[in-house]
C-alpha cells in the first residue's frame, strides 16, 4: 500500500491490465484530474485496499520504526519483532501486507518515512468505547518502551506514541477500534538500485516477444513473463496542455514481476536511474498504481516509455522511433513527423521536439540537394480561420527551428494546411490528435 502526497493513478482491479498500454495512455489522461487522485493506465476507479480500510474511520495504528540498519526480506516475518506484544492485546489477522520499501505520512508534520512496510490487523480482545480501549492499551506499549506524545486531539480519535531502544526510534499514531490497523515502516534506504545505460547511437533491433530492452533493464530480482507488439499509437500529455499527442504510432511491451515491489520503491529506483541515463522525466502519477513516461533524445535518438507498476507486475513500453527517418522519405516522399509538440493553441515548440527534428536536419546535411517543404495540420476544433493561420505559424515554427540549427532557408518552405487534410476521425480524441500533426514532403 502507499498513502503518499503524490498524484494517485487508478488500478486494475487484479493482475496486469489488459489493455493495449499506449492507448490507455491515451484514455488516462481523458479522465478528469483530482487534487489526490490522477488517473493511470484505466477509464474507471475502483477503491483500493486502502479506501476500503480508510472509508470504515475509526480503525487503525500507524506504525513507524527507524533503524540505522536495515535488512530488506524477500519475505516478512509473521509479526515484525517491533509489534511481538500485539497478540497479548487481541488477535493478529493473517493477512499481513508488506512491502519491501513504501512510505507513511507520519506526525509530528506529516513527516514522511520510508522503509520496509508492513499493515497488520488485530482484533482487540474486548472493546466499549475508545477512550476505555486505549486505556487497557497504554500500559501494553509503555512496557515495551513506548511513550505517549499526544492523546486524542479535538475532534480525534488518534493517540500519538514514540520510543527510542538501542538506536532504534519508532512512532506510531493509534486510531481506536474494535479492529485495529498498523502500519509499520522500518525506515532505511531503498534495499536495491539499478543502473541503466544510455541508448546507443544505433538502434538494437528488438524480438517482438522476448527480450530486455538494452537501455531499460528491469529491476534486480525480476521475473520476466511476456513481451508484445502494441499497435495502438503512444500518447503523451505535453507541459501544459490540455489535449493528449501522438508521439509514436506503436510500442514494444515487456511484462515482469518483483515480489513486494512498492509503487514507492518502483517509482524511485526507475527515476533515479533514468535521470543518470540521460532520460527527461515527462509524466509521473503514484498512488493505486504508479506510471512514470520518460524520454531520450541523445545521440541521434528519439525514444518514448511508459513504465506502469500494479499488484499483478508492471511493464515497460518503449516506443522507439528509430533513425531511419531519410530511408522512409526516400520511400514515400511525405512524412509525418509525430512528436513534434508546441504549447498548447501556440505556435511556441515544446523542447521534447528536438530529437525529432534534429533527425529533419540530419537529412539535410546527408543529401546536399534535398529540399522540404513542412506542412503543418490542425483538427477541426475551432474554426477555419484560427485552424489555417495556426497550421501556418506551427510550420513556420519548424521552418525556423530548422534554419536556427543550420539548415539553408532556400532548401525550405512551410505551408499551412489546417483542417483540410484530416488522416483520422475528427469525432474521436485519438483522431483529433492523430491529425494534429506536422509532415515533411519532397519539393
Amino acid at each position: 500500500m502507499n498513502l503518499t502526497k503524490s498524484p494517485i493513478s487508478l488500478r486494475e482491479p487484479t493482475g496486469p491490465t489488459p489493455w493495449p498500454a499506449p492507448m490507455l495512455r491515451f484514455f488516462r489522461r481523458s479522465v478528469p484530474l483530482f487534487p489526490a487522485h490522477r488517473s493511470g493506465r484505466r477509464l474507471f476507479q475502483r477503491p483500493s485496499p486502502e479506501s476500503h480500510i480508510l472509508a470504515v474511520g475509526a480503525a487503525g495504528l500507524f506504525l513507524v520504526v527507524a533503524s540505522g540498519t536495515v535488512v530488506a526480506q524477500q519475505t516478512a516475518p509473521r509479526i515484525p519483532s517491533q509489534l511481538s506484544f500485539l497478540p497479548s492485546l487481541g488477535e493478529v489477522r493473517k493477512n499481513i501486507d508488506y512491502e519491501k520499501w513504501g512510505e507513511k505520512m507520519l506526525p509530528p508534520g506529516d513527516t514522511a518515512r520510508r522503509g520496509q512496510h508492513w499493515t497488520l490487523l488485530v482484533n482487540l480482545k474486548s472493546f466499549t468505547d475508545r477512550q476505555a480501549a486505549w486505556a487497557a492499551m497504554k500500559p501494553t506499549f509503555l512496557r515495551n518502551g513506548w511513550t505517549v506524545e499526544k492523546e486524542f486531539g479535538i475532534g480525534s480519535s488518534v493517540v500519538t506514541v514514540a520510543c527510542n531502544q538501542n538506536g532504534v526510534e519508532a512512532w506510531a499514531a493509534v486510531d481506536m477500534d474494535p479492529v485495529v490497523k498498523i502500519d509499520m515502516v522500518l525506515v532505511g534506504p531503498v534495499p536495491i538500485t539499478l543502473t541503466l545505460a544510455a541508448p546507443a547511437t544505433t538502434p538494437v533491433r528488438m524480438a517482438t516477444a522476448k527480450g530486455d530492452f538494452p537501455y531499460l533493464a528491469p529491476l534486480p530480482g525480476s521475473k520476466f513473463h511476456s513481451g508484445s507488439q502494441d499497435s495502438s499509437p503512444f500518447w503523451v500529455l505535453p507541459k501544459g496542455a490540455s489535449q493528449k499527442e501522438m508521439v509514436a504510432p506503436s510500442s514494444l511491451v515487456r511484462s515482469y514481476s518483483l515480489p513486494d515491489l512498492s509503487n514507492l520503491m518502483f517509482m524511485t529506483v526507475y527515476r533515479e536511474a533514468l535521470t543518470k541515463a540521460g532520460w527527461t522525466i515527462v509524466e509521473e502519477f503514484m498512488g493505486a498504481d504508479a506510471s512514470l513516461t520518460a524520454h531520450y533524445a541523445e545521440n541521434g535518438r528519439n525514444i518514448w516509455a511508459n513504465l506502469h507498476n500494479n499488484s499483478g507486475g508492471y511493464t515497460i513500453a518503449v516506443a522507439d522511433t528509430g533513425n531511419d527517418l531519410g530511408a522512409v522519405l526516400a520511400k514515400t516522399r511525405h512524412v509525418a513527423l509525430y512528436g513534434v509538440l508546441f504549447d498548447f493553441n501556440k505556435a511556441t515548440l515544446q523542447p521534447a521536439s528536438d530529437a525529432v527534428l534534429r533527425q529533419v536536419a540530419n537529412l539535410f546535411a546527408a543529401d546536399k540537394t534535398l529540399k522540404l517543404e513542412v506542412q503543418g495540420h490542425t483538427d477541426n476544433v475551432g474554426n477555419d480561420t484560427y485552424n489555417q493561420k495556426l497550421s501556418e505559424d506551427r510550420a513556420q515554427s519548424v521552418v525556423v527551428w530548422l534554419t536556427a540549427h543550420g539548415v539553408a532557408a532556400g532548401r525550405l518552405s512551410s505551408k499551412g494546411y489546417g483542417k483540410t487534410m484530416p488522416v483520422a476521425d475528427n469525432s474521436t480524441d485519438p483522431g483529433r490528435a492523430k491529425n494534429r500533426r506536422v509532415e515533411i514532403a519532397v519539393q
